[in-house]
């Protein structure tokens, strides 16, 4: 059941698909939210709900069940927009206990291999596998794992900017100075 599945064209948001994000795991995370319409995503949540509905089927005859409980989708609805939450663990071990990285490939729109840094705005296809699992505690669930990009549109991201980038309009005034307080001045806070 490791299809390659492709969404449709969404807009990045919270990327990290240069770097994985390692704020709860020590492991890390390549992750991103592709938002989109929702009539952009039913094809594809369709898709994902047919695999999901025989993976359940399956489960429940496995369990000899009627019913398993069933942990949310890795999607969400919001006023006509749809956000697919896409994220794989950055490495695992193989059987004979070698590391190795799930950083997914990075392409641009003319289908280049890029490293070029994603920020959030960017839009983006992904080439996801839909994995399907089951735990007795947390029930059946869906994680889509971005497995390649592609970059349509390119939102970049840097850790500075300059006082444009955050709506600051720049005049030809006199640079500013700062003051120092001395000791034995009183200053009102």
């Amino acid at each position: 059941m490791n299809k390659t599945l492709t969404t449709p064209a969404g807009i990045a948001r919270y990327p990290r698909l240069n770097s994985p994000d390692t704020k709860f795991s020590e492991e890390g995370q390549y992750k991103v939210d592709l938002e989109m319409s929702q009539e952009d995503a039913k094809p594809f949540i369709e898709q994902i709900e047919a695999m999901f509905a025989d993976f359940v089927a399956d489960k429940k005859r496995e369990l000899k069940k009627d019913k398993i409980k069933i942990h949310a989708a890795p999607w969400t609805e919001n006023d006509g927009m749809v956000q697919l939450k896409l994220k794989v663990k950055a490495t695992g071990k193989s059987k004979d206990g070698e590391t190795y990285t799930r950083q997914p490939k990075l392409f641009d729109a003319s289908g280049q291999i890029t490293n070029e840094n994603i920020g959030g705005g960017s839009k983006l296809k992904v080439a996801v596998v839909p994995y399907m699992w089951y735990t007795a505690s947390l029930g059946a669930g869906i994680t889509l794992q971005p497995k390649a990009v592609q970059i349509l549109d390119l939102v970049t991201w840097s850790s500075g900017g300059s006082a444009e980038s955050y709506g600051f309009e720049v005049t030809e005034a006199p640079r500013a100075t700062a003051k120092t307080g001395t000791d034995n001045e009183d200053i009102e806070w």
